[in-house]
């Protein structure tokens, strides 16, 4: 049998979002960006990640898009997962998000994975 989630109150979590959901329009919006954001991880983690920390941050596609020194269209491209920049254009991007962009070397040695980060230069 699943457990239950219940808030500090004691009502069930589902029912508290639900209540929530129908008295805040911003919720609704909000919470209907994170279920597409989560939809978009299964088919791009990356544009999901920068779909999401745009929207943590408030910033619009245009203003990201400016900031960076690229297109608006790219942007759009780049979170619907259509399009993958080049490094240095996705290193402008994180930077405008305010994070830095990492690689991964990723392998397998005696059964066991080894990874390893190193910033993009």
């Amino acid at each position: 049998m699943a457990s239950t989630l219940h808030d500090p109150v004691g009502r069930n979590v589902v029912d508290v979002a639900q209540s929530r959901a129908g008295r805040s329009q911003p919720y609704r919006d909000a919470r209907a960006e994170y279920e597409r954001i989560h939809a978009l991880r299964e088919v791009s983690p990356i544009a999901a990640h920068l779909r999401e920390r745009r929207f943590e941050l408030g910033l619009t596609q245009e203003e990201v898009a400016r900031a960076a020194g690229t297109s608006h269209s790219a942007i759009s491209r780049l979170e619907k997962g259509t399009h993958i920049p080049q490094l240095p254009t996705l290193q402008r991007i994180a930077a405008v998000l305010d994070e830095e962009l990492l690689v991964c070397f990723h392998r397998t040695v005696d059964g066991e994975i080894e990874r390893e980060f190193a910033a993009v230069a």
